[in-house]
């Protein structure tokens, strides 16, 4: 028996305190979707931690496209913190869904995005905490299906002895299919795990995992006899960007709206995966994408929108959707990230538009500093174009750039990598003029299936640390080096091109620790090492240049853009002979139109009207810290269309002023926020205000109170005191508590500092008893000042105050007026 969801829930709230960011184990954010009653439930996780699963693109879109099955409920779960792990166990509780605190193995199918290697003792990590067995001969016709996805299952047989169900290609209409065939085979009363398996297979794009048992010669395998699976490839009109997407109550690794603008690559650089696996090339339709822009603006309230694509600028209707998008997004003080722009001249007046109301950095895959190498790699890139571009932007504004560079790529070994890069650097530098800043990442090359580079040797760590070593060591001061680190492109480079013999190597290295491999400090290549040496002794043989004429396990797989592969492979660019097209674009960016709507930008500089907003947050909101409270509520006002003034500057930000912040454990019924305003409001939009921002806000955090206020110091200054509520469950540490006020006269306050005794007057104005709860007003902004969840501790003689069971809240802020305390209203 499992521990039911009511019991989850109340046991998180004697813990969550205690561990880093409890907020990604909560769900409760802006449009997320609740189905309690729901005929069959499925999670999707994107293996990760949550800051990271919440910015995968791939994980919104299958949440919206499975929730419209409308008896199906489609929830989530990530990967998690060791600090999480740890409290998971030792209280014995099964990992659960965000939205309804299910535990997975109440579930009927798990479904991970797996977007790249490393993630594959995450999703262990999922399995196993959501007690779902993780090897896949051992889960019975009770056990949820455990399926997976993305561009790592490409090659899927790493990953085969945990993994039931693989789905190849494009998901939209694929992962709602499988949903809806296991709620088909549960109105039909089909039980048997492999009964329902082979109506799985009728899916196009789903390979099932045990079909597949290969013999091996040396690291080539016998596939006659096998199934092929076709990738499935949804047309232009198919794809789809979620337009009410969930909006995350902490800040994320990608903060800000996107929007897809086309799906497969035609550059057909010759190392790129992504790009051979995503063909056919769908260039999306200018007019919804227009439409969703908005939209998704609307549902969010981000201020910041990212135009996606694998090549951005060969969307052939950039120019033609910036026309119809960039007034209005001015107008709202919405900037613009175009991500992976392509070294073009054609892209410079775009670059040079949409960073008008915030120039951040740009960044450009330059992939190799050698001209032979990208040559042979098929990489349209000319030094002289690069030198161009960078001149540009240096002399426009712009102080910093990044730089992607790969090394390793087949022919390195023919050319110095290290020196190449250098010199370019040095030319780099050169350009442009005042300070600038040149962040450069270097990336190991790890050969991927399906691409032209597929049968190419990966170099040796040894050699990645020399090139990487040697760069550093000389590049110009003006420029930051950073490097991938090497021993995870090692592995990256073992599974992508591995068998169904990595499942032991996976299984063992989760066992001795591994999990979270893409992040540095968790990362124990340690243990990969130990279980690699152990279960796959000849190693060294998948990185190894391999032979044409045998085959391999992911050759099952058919991509449809197998012909360009094979056109490619024996292909090499003309660097010196390619010349950029004269005009990409046909129509001209509207610039005109655009300078007249930035320079009536200027009207929201001026402020006119002040708001004091009052707010509470209250339940799982007292686990949202102060910064992040201050992103929700701007976005709440931008959807809500509140007429917030800008600050002027290089970077615009909203005039938005909050209050005294609260210790993360305690909820809050005066959080004061101070608005200012570049157009006034009447005193019916004032009070319509609260219901229109309310249903814009996560459900613990809601508006008590608007008035107009004079202006005057800020709330933080203002500040000289806090009153807080603290209810107690047990009556003997309310006892003791009474006891400590009534008969102390001074408290010993613990800091950097050790240990400091301060007169009890100097820290607390006042108290009250009221049976199990006490009314306390803390002084604020003085050397003597306490924490509320501190100072409760020391007048309990419990460390850990939150875990006693006692609610903490914030009511009211006090200022100093003529030497008496009055709340701040």
């Amino acid at each position: 028996m499992t521990m039911n969801n009511v019991n989850i829930k109340e046991n998180l709230g004697r813990f969550l305190h205690l561990v880093q960011k409890p907020a990604r184990y909560f769900g409760n954010e802006l449009n997320m979707t609740v189905k309690s009653d729901a005929y069959v439930r499925v999670a999707l996780s994107y293996p990760d931690l949550y800051e990271v699963g919440m910015s995968n693109n791939g994980i919104k879109i299958l949440y919206d496209a499975a929730n419209r099955i409308e008896i199906a409920a489609c929830e989530r779960v990530f990967a998690v913190a060791p600090d999480f792990e740890g409290e998971l166990r030792r209280r014995d509780i099964p990992l659960y869904t965000l939205e309804t605190y299910t535990p997975l193995c109440d579930l009927d199918a798990v479904g991970f995005n797996l977007s790249h290697e490393l993630l594959a003792t995450n999703m262990l990590q999922v399995l196993d905490l959501g007690r779902i067995p993780m090897l896949r001969r051992d889960r019975k016709d009770s056990d949820p299906f455990v399926i997976a996805g993305g561009e790592a299952v490409s090659n899927p047989f790493p990953y085969a002895d945990f993994v039931d169900i693989f789905f190849t290609g494009d998901g939209e209409n694929g992962f709602p299919e499988i949903v809806e065939t296991l709620i088909i085979c549960k109105k039909n009363g089909i039980t048997s795990r492999g009964a329902i398996l082979d109506e799985m297979k009728k899916i196009n794009g789903v390979l099932i995992s045990s079909d597949y048992n290969f013999s091996y010669t040396g690291i080539s395998s016998d596939l006659s006899g096998f199934r092929r699976v076709s990738k499935v490839s949804v047309d232009a009109a198919g794809c789809f960007s979620p337009v009410k997407p969930l909006v995350p109550s902490i800040r994320i690794s990608q903060e800000r709206a996107v929007i897809e603008l086309a799906r497969g690559c035609s550059n057909l650089c010759k190392f790129c995966h992504a790009g051979y696996y995503s063909l056919p090339y769908r260039p999306f339709s200018c007019e919804k994408s227009a439409h969703d822009i908005f939209m998704q603006l609307d549902n969010t309230g981000y201020d910041e929108i990212t135009l996606t694509a694998l090549s951005v600028s060969d969307y052939k209707h950039i120019v033609k959707l910036l026309n119809k998008v960039l007034p209005e997004l001015t107008e709202r003080g919405v900037s613009i990230a175009l991500p992976s722009l392509k070294v073009d001249r054609n892209t410079l007046p775009i670059i040079e538009t949409v960073s008008n109301l915030r120039k951040s950095s740009l960044t450009f895959a330059v992939e190799s500093a050698s001209d032979e190498l990208r040559s042979k790699s098929n990489k349209k890139v000319r030094r002289e174009d690069l030198f161009d571009i960078v001149d540009y932007v240096f002399n426009h504004g712009w102080r910093m750039i990044k730089l992607y560079f790969m090394i390793g790529l087949p022919g390195c070994d023919k050319v110095d990598e290290a020196e190449e890069i250098i010199v370019l650097l040095k030319e780099i530098v050169k350009k442009g003029r005042g300070k600038k800043d040149i962040n450069v990442t270097i990336s190991p090359f790890v050969p991927k299936p399906h691409t032209p580079f597929d049968h190419e040797k990966q170099m040796s760590m040894e050699y990645f640390h020399e090139v990487i070593r040697r760069v550093k060591s000389a590049s110009p001061r003006q420029v930051t080096i950073k490097n991938h680190d090497v021993r995870s492109s090692f592995l990256e480079g073992l599974l992508a091109r591995g068998d169904t013999r990595m499942g032991s190597a996976i299984y063992d290295a989760y066992r001795e620790g591994a999990r979270l491999d893409s992040w540095h400090e968790y990362f124990r290549f340690d243990a990969w090492m130990g279980s690699i040496e152990k279960n796959i002794p000849t190693w060294e043989n998948y990185f190894e240049e391999r032979d044409f004429g045998v085959s391999y396990p992911w050759q099952v797989i058919e991509t449809a853009g197998e012909k360009a592969v094979n056109a490619m492979r024996g292909r090499e660019l003309d660097i010196e002979k390619y010349r950029q097209p004269e005009k990409r674009y046909t129509e001209e960016l509207d610039t005109e139109k655009y300078k007249l709507v930035l320079s009536s930008f200027e009207l929201k500089y001026p402020t006119v009207q002040i708001l004091r907003f009052v707010f509470s947050k209250t339940g799982n909101g007292k686990y949202i810290g102060h910064i992040d409270f201050n992103e929700i509520i701007k976005r709440g006002f931008r959807m809500a269309g509140v007429p917030v003034s800008f600050t002027q500057g290089f970077n615009k930000r909203e005039k938005i002023a909050c209050g005294y912040p609260v210790p993360l454990g305690v909820e809050t019924l005066s959080e004061i926020v101070d608005v200012e305003l570049y157009c006034s409001l009447s005193a019916d939009e004032i009070a319509e205000l609260p219901a229109k921002i309310d249903s814009r806000l996560p459900e613990f955090l809601r508006v008590k109170s608007v008035r107009e206020r004079e202006r005057s110091i800020t709330i933080m200054a203002l500040t000289n005191a806090v009153e807080y509520k603290a209810v107690f469950k047990d009556e003997t540490i309310s006892a003791s508590a009474s006891a400590f006020l009534k008969s102390r006269i001074s408290f010993i306050k613990k800091g950097k500092k050790g240990e400091q005794e301060y007169p009890l007057n100097e820290i607390l104005n006042s108290y009250v008893v009221e049976d199990l709860s006490i009314r306390l007003v803390l002084y604020t902004g003085k050397e003597s000042s306490v924490r509320i969840d501190e100072f409760l501790s020391g007048i309990t003689g419990i460390s850990d105050i939150h875990s006693s069971g006692v609610r903490i809240i914030k009511l009211n802020q006090y200022r100093l007026d003529m030497e008496e305390l009055v709340i701040i209203e």
